[in-house]
């Protein structure tokens, strides 16, 4: 009887511990991706461009946590026409059966830098897509398969 009242207990508790592991993983990688991001707005308004060296940025070349791998993405982004000064896109790639996060980072206007993050749909997303401008609303957009994270 005491061990069914424990398995009870047990199938209550462990979604709510796994949801909670999830919350912080996901918290990891966007504070990974924020500092990437805030050091590519700097690197920005020296250079008016981006890099996607993190050593220029001052982060070590390999940055990696427990859960994922942090790159800094492609400078092009998917932009049409192509706008290579305008755009990256940080990730961090998860090394597990967990969902990637990105940052992109770009200039829908000519004043002002925007960030926008954005994790992904589903778990396994390979290759990881680039963020984009919506030069029309003046926006920055999530890659395919990924949606806004507040």
């Amino acid at each position: 009887m005491v061990i069914i009242i424990i398995g009870l207990l047990a199938a209550i508790a462990l979604p709510s511990f796994l949801s909670q592991t999830d919350k912080a993983r996901f918290a990891e990688a966007k504070s990974y991706v924020a500092m990437m991001s805030r050091l590519q707005q700097a690197y920005y308004l020296e250079k008016q461009t981006f890099t996607t060296d993190m050593a220029t940025l001052g982060v070590a070349a390999n940055s990696t946590s427990h859960t994922y791998s942090i790159l800094a993405g492609s400078v092009n982004g998917n932009i049409t026409p192509e706008e290579p000064k305008q755009l990256i896109t940080n990730v961090a790639t998860p090394k597990s059966a967990t969902k990637a996060f990105v940052g992109g980072v770009g200039i829908p206007k000519v004043v002002r830098i925007d960030t926008v993050f954005c994790i992904a749909n589903v778990i396994n997303i390979s290759p990881i897509p680039p963020g984009a401008l919506d030069v029309s609303a003046q926006t920055m957009v999530c890659p395919t398969n990924f949606s806004i994270q507040d």
